[in-house]
């Protein structure tokens, strides 16, 4: 069976116009459960290239990052004082850097969504993530800023 990539990526184009149409809420409601699927996949990954087990926020930046190198891709997470951020040259969502997907400003919700459900299994509580800017809206560079109500979980808590 062929499978008509082309007429997907369309689809796919139509539908993220369609939920751009919606407010704000409604958009994030819809696109950032999405993310939660990528959540466990990127956290398996960040594991590999840290050979551990990530039990901590600071594992987590510290196999993303590592990941991120690898791939030669811009961009890091880093921790100042109770504030985590992140600042990255490129989209890192996976299907637009296959060009499985055109990027689409919906998507940042998408992966704001991945953001706090991967910090929230790291950090041990929920963690709100504060999108600042984006390429996929426009910016020319993604950052978000995690700042947790209590202090994160370190390999020295």
């Amino acid at each position: 069976m062929s499978i008509p990539v082309d007429k997907n990526r369309k689809w796919i184009a139509d539908l993220h116009e369609s939920i751009d149409r919606l407010e704000e809420d409604a958009k994030a409601t819809i696109m950032k459960p999405v993310g939660k699927t990528c959540a466990a996949d990127l956290l398996k990954l960040c594991e590999s290239h840290l050979g551990r087990e990530v039990v901590t926020a600071e594992d987590l930046i510290a196999g993303w990052n590592l990941l991120r190198e690898r791939r030669g891709l811009q961009g890091r997470w880093e921790i100042d004082g109770d504030v985590i951020r992140g600042v990255f040259g490129e989209c890192g969502c996976p299907l637009v850097r296959a060009g499985m997907i055109d990027l689409h400003p919906v998507l940042c919700y998408c992966s704001q969504g991945m953001m706090e459900t991967i910090f929230a299994a790291a950090a041990g509580q929920g963690v709100p993530v504060d999108v600042k800017r984006t390429i996929g809206r426009g910016d020319n560079a993604c950052e978000f800023v995690i700042t947790p109500k209590h202090p994160v979980r370190t390999s020295i808590s």
